[in-house]
């Protein structure tokens, strides 16, 4: 089942962030910050997503808002399945559920989305994904990260 994150699932989204080597510990502080800016409105736009499975818990979540300074393109921040799981439709599903919401506000609020993930061999599977979910790789920004890693970003229309 896929439904909106509450204050309840910050601790899940904190833990799969970590589980799946996307942050430290030290730096998931954003989970709580963003999860409570989406629910309360101070983060007009801002929508998390959860995945949870038939026990109830939380194997993946989603982090999308409008992307600052540009014209009704949309970030997909943060998409993540708990270890174990990956490659099992949990990424494709919130995907797909992100999408429909984004499709569903309109094309005067939303018309593109993107994604940005890292060039690293870590990421090879995770640059694979995209593609596979209709997007296609639109820039690499070199040296983002770091001397060896260089941003990747895939586009995706939704109109």
């Amino acid at each position: 089942m896929i439904r909106p994150a509450t204050v309840h699932d910050i601790e899940a989204i904190k833990t799969l962030a970590v589980d799946v080597d996307m942050f430290s510990s030290d730096e998931v502080g954003f989970v709580g910050e963003t999860v409570g800016g989406s629910l309360d409105g101070s983060l007009d736009g801002h929508r998390w997503l959860v995945y949870e499975d038939s026990a109830g818990e939380v194997v993946g979540a989603a982090y999308y808002a409008p992307e600052p300074f540009s014209d009704r393109m949309w970030n997909l921040y943060f998409i993540a399945a708990k270890p174990g799981r990956q490659s099992g439709g949990i990424g494709s599903d919130l995907i797909g559920r992100v999408e429909a919401d984004l499709v569903e506000r309109g094309p005067d609020i939303a018309q593109v989305l993107i994604v940005e993930t890292s060039s690293t061999v870590q990421y090879g599977r995770t640059r694979a994904f995209y593609p596979r979910c209709g997007f296609v790789e639109e820039a690499r920004i070199r040296r983002f990260y770091g001397p060896a890693d260089h941003k990747v970003v895939f586009w995706k229309s939704l109109t």
